[in-house]
């Protein structure tokens, strides 16, 4: 804080699921050869993560969470918290979970460091977050067999660790 007046953030935020099912996608085979992607058929193998993004310093981060749901926002409006300094407005969804007297309570206590703002319904493209999302799905689940939860959890992290804010930028067209 400098002069009395804090330093501003504005926000992005969604949730995600993972499946450690193969997403198949587009690849390259010789003419006349099939594919192959192994799978477990692992449908109920999920992955669930909140996360956020700063598309103006490229600045991003995500947290594992149980589930979607009320419970697992609050803990992720405190992970925020926790890690960044500052006023911070936040823009999501309107699910839900984002709303109702649990989240207004949170949000009092927090008042002056967390402001929540909602975007119109059904339009996800207004959400940076949400194109964080697709490259990670992409790029890391796209023909990728997982054997366990683990290791599609530890694919999804060390991918987030590896994007740099010229990348952020890039994924949520500043550049």
């Amino acid at each position: 804080m400098r002069n009395g007046i804090s330093k501003k953030m504005i926000l992005f935020a969604d949730e995600a699921g993972f499946s450690a099912h193969p997403k198949l996608g587009r690849v390259w085979t010789r003419k006349g050869t099939q594919p192959r992607v192994l799978t477990a058929s692992t449908h109920n193998k999920r992955v669930n993560v909140f996360g956020w993004v700063d598309p103006v310093s490229g600045k991003h981060g995500i947290m594992q969470a149980i589930q979607g749901n009320t419970e697992g926002f609050i803990r992720f409006l405190s992970y925020i918290l926790y890690r960044i300094r500052g006023v911070i407005e936040l823009w999501v969804d309107q699910a839900k979970w984002h709303k109702g007297p649990t989240v207004e309570s949170f949000c009092m206590r927090y008042r002056r460091r967390l402001r929540i703002c909602y975007m119109p319904k059904y339009h996800p493209e207004l959400n940076f977050q949400e194109r964080l999302w697709k490259a990670m799905r992409y790029e890391e689940t796209t023909n990728a067999y997982f054997e366990s939860k683990f290791y599609l959890r530890c694919a999804i992290f060390k991918r987030s660790q590896r994007w740099k804010p010229d990348k952020i930028a890039h994924l949520c067209h500043l550049i």
